[in-house]
């Protein structure tokens, strides 16, 4: 099997290491595509990751697979998983000799029957490739529209999480707001209103009954701030190194700030009807797709191309 791997910081081949071997609760995928988190792979391959402040190399990283089953263990329930089912990946077993963080782009791999996640047949493998971030985005705003309200929402940041939360906001009943400082992401996007930022006052102040942070910039907790409405709700669907924003104006206005963490079986769930019934319109924000054959290149287009949404790779 092949991997892609990090080496040191800065520093990525392609490497052909033993798959491992199969069990009786095991299932066998052959990868088709993998994506790239402009996130947690930006700040892996950089050398820093939040929360494993001593990352290990040489590593393989990758939490988005999606591939086809093609061996299935003698005890695993054909209920469960037969030959040609397609299955979501958030990540992979550990290979000998190699860190993980999460394993995912490999072009085979042996896991245990609980961790592979089907994909529907009304799902494209390019839409399953959305399926943890549209879990993430959903962990995120699922709370935030109470039944028979129509909140004013800002989401700042129109990449995938940003993209998807706006989605399903609009879809939840808020009046939703984009910004984004790149233009083709915010034409991209689905709301009531889009804000191309040139500069911070673009922004209307004192507006928003709540303000989604999913740029993943820490300098946007001001902005977010500055937009809320008094007693108004900031919600964090980024990863950050650590949070920083000026205290007195969010004393003044007495904001409300949490933090979303990692998505459950319900944000799942939900994801899965969501991905299925926008499969075609979801289709656009897989902006590029190279072979995963070259991964210097592959990782330069999505970590530095502003146009770059979400890219898939080919195996």
């Amino acid at each position: 099997m092949d991997a892609i791997v990090f080496y040191a910081p800065h520093e990525i081949g392609l490497q052909s290491i033993p798959l491992p071997p199969m069990t009786p609760t095991s299932v066998r995928v052959a990868t088709k595509l993998t994506s790239i988190s402009a996130g947690t792979e930006r700040m892996t391959l950089e050398g820093r990751l939040p929360g494993m402040p001593q990352l290990r190399y040489p590593l393989i990283p990758g939490y988005e697979n999606v591939g086809e089953v093609i061996e299935v263990g003698a005890d695993v329930d054909p209920a469960q998983f037969q030959v040609g089912d397609r299955v979501f990946l958030p990540g992979t077993v550990r290979y000998e000799g190699f860190f993980s963080v999460f394993g995912g782009q490999v072009s085979e791999s042996v896991n245990d029957a609980k961790r592979p996640i089907k994909v529907p047949a009304g799902i494209s493998n390019e839409t399953a490739l959305l399926l943890a971030l549209g879990a993430t985005a959903h962990h995120g705003i699922r709370d935030l529209v109470a039944p028979g309200t129509r909140p004013s929402i800002l989401v700042l940041g129109q990449g995938i999480v940003g993209q998807l939360a706006a989605r399903m906001l609009t879809q939840y009943g808020a009046e939703v707001t984009i910004a984004d400082t790149i233009p083709f992401r915010v034409g991209l996007g689905e709301a009531d209103h889009f804000i191309v930022v040139h500069q911070e006052m673009d922004i209307p102040s004192d507006s928003f009954d709540v303000v989604v942070e999913a740029t993943g910039n820490v300098s946007c907790f001001d902005t977010a701030v500055r937009a809320l409405k008094k007693r108004g709700h900031l919600r964090s669907l980024g990863f950050y190194e650590d949070i920083r924003f000026a205290f007195g104006p969010a004393f003044i206005k007495e904001i409300r700030l949490d933090i979303a963490g990692e998505w459950d079986a319900a944000d799942l769930a939900a994801t899965l009807r969501f991905l299925a019934d926008h499969d075609a319109a979801l289709h656009q924000l897989i902006t590029h797709q190279l072979p995963a054959r070259d991964p210097n290149r592959a990782y330069t287009v999505a970590l530095r191309d502003p146009e770059c949404l979400k890219i898939a790779l080919t195996w």
